[in-house]
């Protein structure tokens, strides 16, 4: 956490230039004659909020987490359009909090802004957000990659070890790269952040980097496998780093569990036992596998069960959403393992009386 001293002995502290939305999100105020603290909150479409807290021996300690969950609401969705070589994702948002100290007698003692940037995820202790990642791409199927840059960079698209694209991206935001950006031709793409010029060599107007002279360094970001596959349920979901994800499962056996639900109704009362429930449901469920995946994808597949997102890819621009059946999980120390979950499609209402 960040740490503000006034100069009447007041300790502010509050959170981090980038935070996770579902982590605990504190200002702690201690010192002086603190009786009240207001925080009031506001983003870059002009939407603000404000929470006021009594405070306890001069101290006062807030989680303001659900105000900024609100500020995600109605606009985390994995909507987006896959023309696009560079879009912003909504899943990330910068707030600007100003923090007042009052006193019992409601004088102001105290008040400091900052601003903090928010992902809409959740990390485990000792993990590592945005570091370098290596992600599939089934290039029959829409795909994009997520990932954050604190300032205005460009970042270098590889085919397989040669450079193919320069894009420049605005800083402060999560960066989405749609695949029209990669090379599909390659057996696998790279991503770097690069820092340096680049300057034609041989050729212009060339539609890449082939001929030209590149100067400067670069950090790798991502790696990129791009695979044939076409058959199997395509899901995308968003994982606890705020990031959208994509897998193509190979499909198992398809069960359903029909239930009913309502009253049993008799329709003589002289002739039981003849009568009617009044409606069934029916639950359709598909067995998914990803087969022989390492530790690292076992990992990154596991999201997929903790997401609140999930969707299936059906065709066209259309995505039906879908839940994965929660359960039990084993990772075993096998260099490859099957990932495998259960994919739970929406209630049918198959008769209702």
């Amino acid at each position: 956490m960040r740490q503000y001293n006034t100069n009447n002995g007041i300790i502010i502290q509050y959170t981090d230039e980038i935070w996770m939305a579902f982590l605990p999100c504190l200002v702690k105020v201690d010192g002086g004659s603190t009786s009240r603290v207001q925080l009031d909150f506001a983003d870059d479409d002009g939407k603000t909020m404000s929470y006021s807290v009594d405070a306890f021996g001069a101290s006062s300690t807030i989680d303001y987490r659900e105000f900024v969950q609100a500020y995600f609401d109605g606009i985390v969705d994995a909507d987006m359009d896959y023309t696009q070589e560079v879009q912003y994702s909504r899943l990330g948002k910068e707030l600007t909090i100003a923090v007042s100290v009052y006193s019992e007698s409601g004088t102001l003692m105290a008040s400091m802004k900052f601003s903090t940037f928010f992902a809409w995820g959740s990390l485990r202790l000792g993990e590592t957000w945005n570091g370098s990642k290596k992600l599939t791409w089934f290039k029959n199927y829409p795909f994009s990659f997520d990932l954050y840059v604190s300032l205005a960079s460009k970042l270098m698209i590889g085919h397989n070890a040669t450079p193919k694209t320069l894009l420049e991206v605005s800083g402060g935001r999560i960066v989405r790269i749609g695949s029209s950006a990669l090379p599909s031709k390659a057996r696998y793409s790279t991503v770097y952040l690069f820092d340096g010029t680049i300057e034609q060599a041989t050729f212009d107007g060339t539609f890449d980097l082939t001929f030209a002279k590149v100067t400067g360094t670069q950090k790798e970001l991502l790696c990129i496998d791009i695979r044939d596959e076409d058959k199997g349920t395509y899901l995308r979901w968003i994982d606890r780093h705020g990031f959208v994800r994509y897998w193509l499962f190979t499909e198992g056996d398809e069960s359903r569990t029909i239930s009913s639900d309502g009253e049993f109704m008799r329709d003589n009362l002289l002739e039981y036992p003849s009568g009617r429930r009044q409606s069934y449901q029916r639950e359709d469920e598909v067995a998914l596998c990803a087969p022989l995946v390492d530790s690292e994808t076992f990992d990154f597949l596991q999201d997929v069960a903790s997401s609140p997102y999930v969707e299936r890819y059906l065709g066209g621009d259309v995505w039906e959403p879908v839940t994965i059946k929660a359960g039990t999980y084993t990772k075993s120390t096998a260099p490859l393992q099957d990932f495998v979950c259960n994919m739970v499609l929406n209630n049918t209402n198959i008769q209702s009386l």
